[in-house]
């Protein structure tokens, strides 16, 4: 017996010793010195008390390859998923039963959009995303022997990044705060079941000249808009997104207000829950750079923050940013549908899904000139006569890495408001304060013009007069530039009064926060 008892706590020993050394892995280095090959200078990184990294660098090669190495050095689990994601490899990361998440994901066309980005995108910002996806790279090469613990328990290695995955993580950011699908299906559900006198009760800009069920087909196409909501609700679970509200506050204050005779300027977005949090706060000095503020882990640059000359905060813009179209499909052709008196041919799209176990898929995404048919998501509701396509501006080729880069180092209103014509999605409220005393915001987002003006169902897709017509031109967009009051607020709330000649949207926020805002100041 006592043989027995003694051999087993030998080799539950053994065996706590196997997990021990396979799931140990050495913590970051913070101090002392490191030899990375891809430097051509001498970089100093300091960490402060906040754990807040301070990169200094000589050149701008050498300062964003090593923001790629210290970002994976601190996020790298983080930022693994966003790259899965981006691709729509989540089933190969972390199993076969997320094979429905990359279909979604693939069929909004993130990642091939992301492509496109790159190839119009400034030299200098394809330059600066390509050295701090080498810096990822470099980490991930170095600890590919010894992976953290979490990579570990589910058997996860890091993926290698390059500048596709850097644009794709800006229109992921783009998908997660468009304001307009969840309401476009509740809206149009409420239309269905209650009637759209029912309707413009609950949303008082939806007016009878407006899409009709049955104009639109609706009824028809109930469980598609169903399955899409339950799809995106459990791409956010696996993200870890959740399905919170989201807002923020931005304000900023002249220097006539203040002690100092200098602009002040406050912004707390409100993104998810997440751990670790969304935001990855860094300090870059070195080249034109001279920047601190937060990035979003996996952005090479601070989205918001403060350099030498100016401050910026972002709200949410609240922009009805995109329209679900109810499509006819030819009876005698899957791959056709109606629009005007006649059969359009389908886009058709092969992509292939690595998975974790057995060998890969291969799935066909459908497009309209509307955009991807967004239904296609549930292999069993392909063969409808009604399919449910989507038009969105993340899938239109804008330049906000660009403006990223632009807002970083600009100087001045001047170079803040030719960055903000660069920003198309997603919407944003940019507010901005500089060291000359000016305070201003300018609406930074590409906003679709709609010949019927406001629609937040559904609209009946072989009808040309709801297509979209362009966007609102950037001079014809408002701003604000040193306003008497001497402040200027932002919650989420109403850009513009009615009198704007174009709708922007119908889904502002309460503006009992911009209403305490004003109160206060």
């Amino acid at each position: 017996m006592k043989r027995t008892l003694g051999a087993t706590i030998g080799l539950l020993g053994v065996l706590l010793l196997f997990l021990v050394l396979r799931l140990h892995h050495p913590l970051p280095v913070y101090e002392g010195r490191k030899t990375l090959p891809g430097l051509q200078e001498p970089v100093d990184v300091y960490t402060d008390s906040y754990g807040v990294p301070h990169i200094f660098a000589e050149n701008e090669q050498d300062l964003f390859f090593s923001a790629g190495y210290i970002a994976a050095r601190d996020r790298l689990f983080q930022i693994s998923m966003v790259a899965y994601a981006v691709r729509g490899e989540l089933a190969f990361a972390l199993g076969n039963d997320l094979i429905s998440s990359d279909i979604y994901l693939r069929t909004w066309r993130i990642h091939d959009t992301g492509k496109k980005l790159t190839t119009v995108m400034d030299k200098d910002t394809y330059r600066i995303i390509d050295d701090f996806c080498k810096g990822i790279n470099f980490r991930i090469d170095e600890i590919i022997d010894d992976l953290p613990i979490e990579f570990k328990i589910i058997g996860m290695v890091p993926p290698r990044w390059d500048p596709t995955v850097v644009a794709g993580y800006s229109r992921m950011m783009a998908r997660e705060l468009s304001s307009s699908w969840k309401p476009e299906i509740v809206y149009g559900a409420i239309a269905e079941y209650f009637g759209k006198d029912k309707l413009a009760e609950v949303y008082p800009g939806y007016n009878t000249d407006k899409p009709t069920i049955a104009q639109s087909g609706l009824s028809d196409v109930k469980p598609l808009l169903d399955q899409i909501l339950a799809q995106e609700i459990s791409v956010r679970d696996v993200l870890g997104h959740g399905s919170a509200v989201t807002g923020s506050n931005s304000w900023a204050v002249s220097g006539s207000r203040t002690a100092s005779g200098k602009p002040l300027l406050a912004n707390d977005p409100h993104l998810k829950f997440t751990q670790p949090c969304r935001w990855y706060e860094m300090h870059l000095k070195g080249g034109r750079f001279n920047v601190s503020g937060v990035c979003l882990a996996g952005i090479p640059v601070p989205i918001i923050g403060q350099n030498e000359h100016c401050a910026w905060g972002f709200t949410n813009a609240m922009v009805d940013d995109m329209d679900f179209f109810i499509e006819t499909v030819n009876p005698k052709n899957p791959n056709q549908y109606r629009h005007g008196k006649t059969w359009q041919d389908m886009k058709l799209i092969e992509e292939t899904i690595p998975l974790k176990e057995g060998k890969d898929t291969t799935i066909v995404i459908r497009l309209t000139h509307h955009g991807p048919v967004i239904s296609d998501i549930h292999p069993l509701l392909k063969g409808n006569e009604k399919v449910v396509s989507m038009a969105w501006t993340g899938n239109w080729i804008t330049h906000e890495l660009d403006a990223f880069m632009g807002l970083a180092t600009m100087q001045n209103w001047d170079d803040f408001t030719q960055t903000v014509k660069k920003f198309g999605v997603p919407g944003q409220n940019i507010v901005y304060a500089d060291v000359y005393g000016n305070i201003g915001w300018r609406p930074a987002v590409y906003v679709p013009i709609r010949k019927e003006g406001s629609s937040l169902i559904p609209r009946p897709g072989q009808n040309p007069k709801y297509d979209w017509q362009g966007r609102i031109p950037f001079s014809e967009m408002p701003f604000i530039l040193n306003p008497e009051s001497g402040f200027i607020a932002t919650a989420n709330n109403k850009t513009i009064d009615d009198a704007f000649p174009y709708y922007i949207s119908g889904l502002w926020a309460d503006p009992s926060r911009a209403e305490r805002i004003v109160e206060r100041l």
